[in-house]
């Protein structure tokens, strides 16, 4: 019943997006300096954008001191690479058209365990930290896994930020929520400041 209701929403947040068009994704990086764990050297993870999607390039051109990752699909997983100076890409398999991904010649494999704070694309999200994926799950087994502890915050513009996303169990929820540059804090009052402490390099918190 669920992923009936799941694909329905999809198909609907897919003819928004049509309505809505492209956007300017400057909102992306003035959100995330308010964040404290932003004003931090940090491992973060974003993503190639597919034409829907809010982009975030801009920070992978410009990390401020930040070491950047990126996805890649590989069977039905997403391996993680660290940018490098000369890193290049190349297109994503069969099924995602229009996505790039990290060339494994030309970048350094990283594992989920080194994220500090993963910016997470999505068809739709919630207040409460809901995410609606594509339905292929990749994000899902990638933030569930037990060696990811990353702040986990779903990017989408503010059309994306629905009262309620339906979940199964393995949906994997959100900390944060940022949609067209508005911050949503899962649990938090409203416009209560946002403080989340990274881990330092033994795994603990500081």
């Amino acid at each position: 019943m669920i992923t009936a209701e799941k694909q329905s929403l999809r198909e609907r947040i897919r003819k928004l997006g049509a309505e809505h068009g492209h956007a300017d994704s400057a909102w992306i990086r003035n959100a995330l300096s308010s964040l404290e764990i932003w004003k931090r050297p940090s491992t973060v993870l974003l993503y190639a954008p597919l034409a829907d999607e809010p982009d975030p390039m801009a920070i992978a051109a410009d990390p401020g001191g930040h070491s950047v990752l990126f996805p890649r699909i590989e069977g039905d997983q997403l391996r993680l690479y660290r940018q490098l100076p000369g890193s290049r890409w190349i297109q994503a398999p069969r099924g995602f058209p229009g996505l790039r991904e990290p060339d494994p010649a030309s970048w350094t494999e990283a594992f989920p365990g080194e994220v500090d704070l993963a910016l997470i694309p999505g068809l739709a999200f919630d207040p409460s930290g809901g995410r609606l994926g594509r339905g292929k799950g990749y994000y899902d087994r990638l933030l569930g896994s037990e060696d990811f502890r990353g702040l986990k915050i779903g990017i989408g513009w503010s059309w994306q930020l629905l009262p309620v996303v339906p979940r199964e169990a393995h949906d994997v929820t959100m900390d944060l929520v940022i949609a067209g540059g508005e911050i949503h804090c899962p649990g938090k009052p409203s416009g209560e400041p946002f403080q989340r402490r990274i881990l330092d390099k033994s795994g603990e918190r500081e």
